[in-house]
């Protein structure tokens, strides 16, 4: 009876240890799925994107279609290419659908990015036209563009960047006293606008006056 119940338990823990085991493994090794390198995307009008699969099978081919061509078109693939180049034709919205297929040719998946275009901007203009800061100060300039729904970014320069530099956001920083004009370009029109930036001296360090005590006068 001892030797039946002991070869019972021996069987259970077999079969509980392959169970752990398999479980284990299929965790570990489990396939990755297959994405698009975004769900969602803005463009302005006129503008490029490239679309980008991952974890794509060795023999899978993906293509890429726009269900509507006039507000985003794909350029032409490679042959095999995982990568798409779409182009911002028109304004309004879209889908981009990248079809996933088989080596024997069968459709196995489709993935869909969320595509809207935006108008080119007309107009540009700073909200500030003259700023004053302090050395080290920090600021973002901000700039209205018309039509607002436009999402095209400006060129950001500075004339002087030993007095104040500008990054791609707008956001400038004093270096050192003195004077610089920031210059924000549409690109798609060449509109420009300006704004003087005048960095002020540290203030002076002013002396603190004298007291004079009664008690030590001399009568």
């Amino acid at each position: 009876m001892k030797r039946k119940m002991f070869f019972v338990l021996l069987f259970f823990t077999f079969i509980f240890s392959g169970a752990v085991l398999t479980q284990s493994t299929t965790g570990s090794c489990a396939p990755k799925k297959v994405k698009l390198n975004v769900k969602k995307l803005t463009l302005s009008k006129g503008s490029s994107y490239t679309l980008r699969t991952y974890n794509m099978k060795k023999k899978q081919t993906v293509r890429f279609v726009s269900d509507n061509e006039a507000v985003v078109s794909v350029s032409p693939q490679k042959p095999r290419s995982k990568n798409a180049e779409i182009n911002a034709i028109g304004t309004g919205s879209t889908v981009v659908r990248a079809n996933i297929y088989s080596a024997k040719g069968r459709l196995m998946r489709t993935l869909k990015t969320k595509i809207q275009v935006t108008p080119l901007a007309i107009s540009i203009k700073f909200t500030h036209r003259k700023v004053k800061l302090n050395v080290d100060d920090t600021m973002k300039l901000s700039v209205i563009i018309k039509p607002s729904t436009s999402q095209e970014i400006p060129l950001y320069e500075t004339t002087d960047p030993d007095v104040v530099t500008v990054n791609s956001k707008g956001m400038i920083t004093a270096v050192a006293p003195g004077e610089a004009v920031i210059k924000a370009t549409l690109i798609s029109n060449s509109q420009k606008v300006e704004c003087r930036v005048v960095v002020l001296d540290e203030d002076p360090v002013t002396p603190a006056p004298v007291q004079n005590n009664s008690s030590d006068r001399k009568h």
